[in-house]
């Protein structure tokens, strides 16, 4: 049967999504979209279409600074492809293992993929708990600490369009006002780290400190989510000291200083 014009428009078009993905490796893990479209030789309309399609299905996201294009997590769900990301943070994973050790919950790395928090890295702890994170989920900002805690350090304009979307409210605790999480970022800028307890899922709490990159910038968050029957008020205290103590480690791997 001959393709019909719509059958080859479609081809065409998962054809040239293919070739965007095949544009992304370690010596270039982001791209503009002049770049992609002179790379794949495509109109630059073109290319727009094709990697709007694409971060609409996470595929790709986009950098909230620079405005450049990487790889997205869904790539982890397909056949155990690893992204760039895991590169980035494979000198991190010790210092994540120690502190599981150390603390004895789960820790995660999570970044910020299309206005939503994304779980990069979990490593859990001896303790079995209903935790609702695995690598690659992801999950609102407005009530994680992993994710208030990376939005807090983004510009006016990342923080000013996660404020205009819909704020969710899982629990009676959960922040569903643009003034309540505005107040609770001030707070996290000043004391360096974020807390937040039954927001997401009553009955679990979770601690997270900021990861720099070389360009100073916060570029994701390191997190420890827990039981408040094991993650007491009176242990936030040790457990703030150790996270933020891991976190700037990990911010030295990844080249700040």
């Amino acid at each position: 049967m001959p393709h019909t014009t719509k059958d080859k428009y479609i081809l065409s078009s998962v054809k040239n999504a293919m070739r965007i993905l095949r544009l992304f490796n370690t010596k270039q893990n982001e791209l503009g979209l002049t770049s992609i479209a002179e790379q794949i030789q495509v109109p630059k309309s073109t290319a727009h279409r094709m990697v709007s399609i694409l971060m609409k299905e996470n595929f790709l996201s986009q950098n909230p600074r620079s405005g450049k294009y990487r790889l997205g997590l869904s790539l982890l769900t397909l056949g155990g492809v690893i992204s760039t990301h895991h590169e980035m943070y494979k000198e991190a994973l010790p210092t994540v293992q120690s502190l599981v050790n150390l603390l004895n919950e789960t820790a995660h790395i999570c970044l910020l993929e299309n206005d939503e928090v994304a779980y990069l890295f979990r490593k859990e702890s001896e303790r079995h708990h209903r935790l609702i994170t695995q690598i690659g989920r992801k999950n609102p900002i407005h009530c994680t600490s992993e994710g208030l805690c990376i939005l807090a350090f983004q510009d006016q304009r990342t923080i000013e369009r996660v404020l205009s979307m819909p704020m969710y409210p899982y629990t009676p605790a959960t922040f569903t006002l643009p003034e309540q999480v505005l107040e609770e970022l001030e707070k996290i800028l000043q004391r360096g780290y974020a807390l937040s307890k039954d927001q997401f899922y009553e009955g679990f709490v979770g601690i997270a400190a900021p990861i720099r990159d070389y360009t100073q910038n916060v570029v994701s968050s390191l997190s420890i989510i827990g039981s408040t029957t094991t993650i007491t008020p009176d242990r936030y205290h040790f457990f703030i000291e150790e996270i933020v103590e891991a976190a700037a480690e990990i911010s030295e791997h990844l080249g700040y200083y």
